[in-house]
């Protein structure tokens, strides 16, 4: 029988020989915590953003790195190098100053870099109080009546309308119907042009509750979905997206990409219609460059 000890996988090597390797020990401490990006970074109090740069070896202050670290469980230790090589070897772990793999190569948290790379137009819709006036009741049978008595869906052929030039506009749905009804019942009672374009929804993003709280969860689980899918020109129409200040790596950052509608008119009110077709304009724009 042998008297040998088994040997323990150490795990991860502890040794960041530059930022790309000190991102990825950020990323799996992360995982590890079972944390999503947007989660980790709204637990420690900075933008998730930065937290996705820190994680893809871009260079960010010391001050937010060093924030990230302890809101993560991890320190930062300096010491002489033979130093840290005994201690390594205390550790379990060999000793290899290659440097680390291009940022996500090889890493099964896919979807996690920050590069916002997707350039599609999306829209994330919205249906009470945007395109009809009133609340939904939902009967047993799945029939829909609004509190308003106005008809539902009445002013979808705005939107048609707005989007018909522009045919790459995708479409996700944010409505409180999904709460009830299966994402393909709540997609028919679109125009078939207007259901055509939906491409997801954001009903399986739970927002943590102190966005429930304060009345910003609507908000958090469409900045989820954009920053989850990498999204670059992406606008939510929506009469509940309010907090909109409060996300993005500076105050304010993402609240271009915010048209808060006044419920008792929707995209009936001519004005956020020009707000629409003036962000179609400009982002049609920006990508034929």
């Amino acid at each position: 029988m042998s008297l040998t000890s088994p040997q323990t996988d150490p795990g991860p090597s502890p040794l960041a020989l530059d930022l790309q390797s000190l991102g990825q020990l950020v990323r799996k401490q992360r995982i590890a915590c079972e944390l999503s990006l947007l989660d980790a970074a709204d637990a420690m109090n900075v933008d998730a953003v930065l937290l996705g740069h820190i994680e893809d070896g871009q260079t960010v202050d010391t001050d937010s790195l060093l924030t990230v670290l302890r809101g993560l469980g991890l320190r930062l230790l300096v010491m002489p190098t033979g130093d840290a090589e005994v201690t390594l070897r205390m550790l379990g772990h060999t000793i290899s100053y290659q440097p680390a793999a291009p940022p996500n190569a090889g890493l099964s948290d896919a979807g996690t870099s920050f590069v916002l790379d997707e350039t599609t137009p999306t829209l994330f819709v919205d249906f009470d109080g945007t395109l009809h006036v009133g609340r939904a009741f939902i009967d047993e049978c799945n029939q829909i009546t609004l509190d308003s008595g106005r008809r539902p869906m009445e002013f979808a052929p705005l939107l048609v309308e707005l989007l018909e030039p522009y045919p790459d506009v995708e479409i996700v749905l944010t409505t409180s119907w999904l709460q009830k009804l299966s994402v393909a019942e709540v997609v028919s009672h679109l125009p078939l042009e207007l259901a055509g374009r939906v491409v997801g929804t954001t009903r399986d993003i739970k927002p943590r509750m102190s966005y429930v709280l304060s009345g910003a969860d609507r908000t958090y689980v469409i900045v989820s979905y954009a920053y989850g899918h990498r999204l670059k020109n992406w606008l939510a129409i929506d009469d509940a997206v309010f907090g909109a200040s409060q996300f993005g790596r500076e105050p304010g950052a993402l609240l271009a990409h915010f048209l808060l509608l006044d419920s008792a008119r929707g995209i009936g009110d001519a004005i956020p219609r020009q707000h629409i077709r003036r962000w179609l304009a400009d982002v049609h724009h920006d990508r034929s460059f």
